[in-house]
């Protein structure tokens, strides 16, 4: 069972979605136009602006300026400050992304178990990766105790939204798995409901499939 936790590569791109919370100044339709007009130093005004009032897909996509050096100077400090932010708040990406951070040691102390926790919270919300990864800490018994039928149960529901990755895990580790194991472990999967963050949106456009 395999995984790539391509952090930035894959998980801070730019997700600029359009949303009703606006600050006194901003909306996030103001921040999209400045970003992708590539007006960085005005997309960083208006999302530090809105990132300020606790908007969670503003500060994630403040983590990925400070990520790029977008409008600001690099600074992985802050990159992982508005990342963590987020996460706290409910954003899926961000929690998948705090949580490979915690699982690679990128801007802060390695820590498996912390990794399990921020995976978690994107996997419950339906983030496939997240699932994945998640997967997969349960298969190796990484931050957490050995579970092959919670892995399963997890590899099935990414698959299940796209993810090559988890499907190939599924097949490898139903290979070592008693009937009943594997029966179990698709019950769950069958009967597992996303919970969805008050503070954000479903997800919209998960382009992250491992």
């Amino acid at each position: 069972m395999t995984k790539k936790i391509q952090f930035f590569a894959l998980v801070l791109c730019l997700c600029l979605c359009s949303v009703s919370i606006a600050s006194a100044e901003y909306t996030q339709q103001d921040c999209d136009k400045f970003y992708f007009s590539a007006q960085y130093d005005k997309a960083y005004q208006c999302l530090s602006s809105m990132a300020a009032e606790g908007d969670p897909q503003s500060q994630f996509n403040l983590a990925v300026l400070y990520h790029l050096g977008q409008g600001v100077a690099k600074d992985t400090s802050k990159t992982i400050y508005w990342l963590t932010r987020a996460a706290e708040n409910g954003h899926p990406n961000a929690q998948f992304g705090i949580g490979a951070a915690y699982e690679s040691g990128f801007g802060v102390e390695q820590d498996l178990a912390e990794a399990v926790k921020w995976y978690s919270k994107a996997a419950n919300q339906g983030h496939a990766a997240a699932q994945t990864n998640l997967g997969v800490m349960y298969g190796n018994g990484e931050g957490v105790e050995r579970n092959s039928i919670e892995a399963l149960k997890w590899f099935r529901l990414a698959a299940s939204s796209g993810s090559s990755k988890a499907r190939r895990n599924a097949e490898v580790l139903a290979q070592y798995m008693s009937d009943e194991e594997i029966l179990e472990a698709d019950t769950m999967a069958a009967a597992w409901e996303p919970i969805i963050s008050e503070k954000t949106d479903p997800l919209l456009n998960q382009s992250v499939h491992k």
